[in-house]
C-alpha cells in the first residue's frame, strides 16, 4: 500500500516530497505489515502552491530546512510507547531513500488510491536518483475495487440497495447512485479516516490498507 504527497499534479512540473509504504510480506518475522515513511526536500521552483497547501507541506515537512536532495526517515507508530510517531529516525540523501524504495518495490504490486499518480512520481524520483523502478506493471486502484464491490453486492441482491447494504452504508450508496456525490466514501466498508490524517502519506496509505482489507475480508467471509 502506497501514498505520496507531491508539489504538483504533473510529474513533469513537480516532485514528490513525502512517501509512505506499507509492505505486506509473509517473509517478515512477525508475519505482519512493515511500514515505512520518508520526507525529502524537493526543488520547489515549479511547485503548485495549491498542492503544497493540500499536503500541508510547510506545516508538516521535517526536511523543509534541508538542502534539496536530502531527507529523513520517520518513525511509524511508537517506540516502547515513548518516542512519538513522526520522530526523525535517520537523516538520509534522496539517493539512499530511492535505494530503499527500489528494494521494497522490486516485483511488488502497488495498491493505492490513485496508483498511476503515485507510480509516475515515484518512478521519476527513482530514476533521478539512479535507481530502476521494477514494481509490477499491474496495479490495484482502491477506488475501483470499492466500486466493483458495491456493484457486486447490488447484483447479488437484485439491485436493491437496502438489501445489499444497511444503515449509513446504504445511504452513501444511494447518494452515489442518484449522483448526489461522485465519490464512494470509505464508510461503506466501515472505514473512517480522520481529517488530521487526510493528505498525509502515512495516513492515506493506512486508509488504503484498511479499505482493501475490509473489502477482501468481507469477500473471504
Amino acid at each position: 500500500m502506497l501514498d505520496t504527497e507531491t508539489t504538483h499534479l504533473d510529474p513533469a512540473l513537480g516532485s514528490l516530497w513525502e512517501i509512505a509504504l506499507i509492505c505486506r510480506d509473509t517473509d517478515f518475522p512477525d508475519g505482519g505489515d512493515a511500514e515505512f515513511w520518508w520526507q525529502v526536500k524537493p526543488d520547489l521552483t515549479t511547485a503548485d502552491p495549491a498542492s503544497l497547501q493540500v499536503g500541508k507541506y510547510y506545516e508538516r515537512s521535517l526536511a523543509a530546512h534541508m538542502n534539496v536532495g536530502f531527507g529523513v526517515q520517520l518513525l511509524c507508530g511508537t517506540e516502547d510507547g515513548d518516542t512519538p510517531e513522526g520522530t526523525v529516525m535517520h537523516t538520509m540523501t534522496a539517493g539512499e531513500i530511492a535505494l530503499q524504495l527500489a528494494r521494497h518495490l522490486d516485483g511488488a504490486t502497488i495498491i493505492a488510491n490513485n496508483p498511476r499518480h503515485d507510480r509516475d512520481f515515484l518512478r521519476a524520483f527513482m530514476h533521478a536518483n539512479g535507481q530502476a523502478f521494477t514494481a509490477s506493471h499491474r496495479m490495484e486502484d482502491i477506488r475501483a475495487l470499492l466500486t466493483g464491490y458495491v456493484y457486486g453486492r447490488l447484483a447479488a441482491h437484485g439491485g436493491k440497495v437496502d438489501k445489499a447494504f444497511t444503515g449509513e452504508a446504504a445511504e452513501h450508496v444511494r447518494d452515489w447512485l442518484e449522483t448526489s456525490t461522485d465519490v464512494l466514501p470509505w464508510e461503506i466498508v466501515g472505514v473512517t479516516q480522520t481529517w488530521a490524517t487526510k493528505h498525509t502519506a502515512l495516513g492515506d496509505a493506512r486508509c488504503v490498507r484498511d479499505v482493501h482489507d475490509a473489502i477482501t475480508g468481507s469477500i473471504k467471509r
